[in-house]
Order: C-alpha cells, then sequence, then structure tokens
C-alpha cells in the first residue's frame, strides 16, 4: 500500500513561486500526495492549478510561518507532513526517499533532503550557537558545523532548515507544532530542538534531493525585518541555553 504524505506549502504574495511548488509535489512517485496551500494574507487571493488533490486556505493576514504551517498541518490527517517552502521543488523520488527513514524506525521523528548543488551543511547540521549565527549573518559562512558519518545513506544532524522538512505527524503533535510566538526564524530550527529534547532523532538522507536557493549569507540587520529577526534569534539561543553551548560552531 503506497504511503500519502501531506505537503504544506506556505504563500504570501508569490504565487508563481508556489504554483512551482504544488507542481513538484503532485509530481512525486512513490507516494500518494495531498497538498495544502496556506495562503497568508496575500493581496490578491491565490489560484493553483486543478490538477492533484490541493486544498487551499487563506489566512485573513501575515500570520507568520509558524502560525501559518500549523494550520496548514491541521487540515489534513496524514501520518507524515512535508513542511515546503513555496520556493523549493522536490525531485520526483525526493519523498520516498526520506520517508524509508520513517517508516523503518519509529524513534526518527523528522529527515531532510540535501539541497541540489549544495553541500549537506548549507541546510542541516548542528544546531548553530551564538558564533556561527554572527558569522552567517556577517556572510563568513553559509553552513553549519558537520554531523554524522556521511558515507552513511542517512545520518543524524541536530537541526535543519524548514524549507523542505518530513515529519511525523505524532512527534509534531506531541511538540505542539511550530512555536507561533515565532514569526519568522527561527521557528524552524526551534521545532528540531524541541523535538530532539523529546527524545527524538532526525536524519539527512543523502539521496534524496531538492532544489532550493542558497540561503543569503547577509541581512539587512538594520531594517524593521532584520531587527524582528534578530530578536527571535536572541530569544531562541536563550530558550536552548541549557541543551546546547551558547558559543558553539
Amino acid at each position: 500500500m503506497t504511503e500519502t504524505v501531506d505537503v504544506v506549502v506556505l504563500t504570501w504574495d508569490d504565487e508563481d513561486d508556489m504554483r512551482g511548488a504544488v507542481a513538484s509535489a503532485n509530481s512525486s512517485t512513490g507516494v500518494d500526495v495531498s497538498v495544502v496551500v496556506v495562503d497568508n494574507g496575500s493581496a490578491r487571493p491565490v489560484t493553483v492549478p486543478d490538477t492533484g488533490a490541493v486544498t487551499v486556505l487563506r489566512n485573513p493576514g501575515n500570520l507568520g510561518v509558524a502560525a501559518g504551517r500549523n494550520r496548514g498541518v491541521a487540515a489534513g490527517s496524514s501520518p507524515f507532513v512535508c513542511l515546503l517552502d513555496s520556493d523549493a521543488r522536490l525531485r520526483p523520488n525526493c519523498l520516498s526517499l526520506l520517508l524509508g527513514p520513517l517508516e523503518r524506525d519509529p524513534t526518527v521523528a523528522m529527515t531532510v533532503p540535501v539541497f541540489s548543488g549544495l553541500p549537506p551543511e548549507a541546510s542541516a547540521g548542528r544546531a548553530p550557537g551564538l558564533l556561527r549565527k554572527v558569522a552567517r549573518l556577517l556572510g563568513i559562512t553559509n553552513v553549519y558545523g558537520g554531523t554524522g558519518d556521511r558515507s552513511m545513506p542517512s545520518w543524524e544532524v541536530e537541526a535543519a532548515i524548514g524549507a523542505c522538512q518530513l515529519v511525523r505527524r505524532e512527534a509534531f503533535d506531541e511538540v505542539g507544532g511550530l512555536d507561533e510566538s515565532f514569526f519568522y526564524g527561527p521557528e524552524d530550527v526551534d521545532f528540531c530542538l524541541r523535538l530532539r529534547g523529546r527524545g527524538w532523532r532526525i536524519l539527512q538522507v543523502g539521496d534524496a534531493r531538492c532544489d532550493h536557493a542558497p540561503r543569503r549569507t547577509s541581512r539587512a540587520v538594520f531594517s524593521r525585518r532584520g531587527v524582528a529577526h534578530a530578536w527571535a534569534v536572541s530569544r531562541y539561543l536563550w530558550r536552548h541555553r541549557w541543551v546546547r553551548p551558547p558559543n558553539r560552531l
């Protein structure tokens, strides 16, 4: 029996990107896909192709990444949920490769891919501490500290960015989903650490590929968005100060 995966795509004034993400999900092989598009208050209501199983939810305003994705997850019922950025593109076999470790090992809560053309550390690895966050902010590095044995089909990581995460619904529900007090970043890393705090494991799968543009290595620090992100990062570092060395690279 083919497993069903709910794919949650959050969109906000980026309909063209969103449609590409939806199309890539519906082109998945080896799994049945049910797509939930969460329109996070776009200026114009989004439309999606009438192919495949697609549900559209519209929020009255931009509720933030965490709240928007939580609503999308709640709309589905499959035992596994893929959180997918609107500008990410799943390779056809990506979901089936990510699903394998979750089906084989009940201690695994999340699996993540390697983004095409990028090293694994560009999207997953050690949970970033203060020095790593500062280094990424200043453009000194754009990767995380590596973990695990890369000669294996999959390896354990502490955290992964939220552009593409396949999550066991049971684990998602156990930790209460994404923390909605984070409007934009780093709700994804916080989510990973809260899963691990409950004893769940996170794996990166070497052959699972997803197309996604590299993260920026610098931000407009003194912009309104930059200041809000810096405050969120400070909260993340303080919250997890006991479970990870705060200055670790």
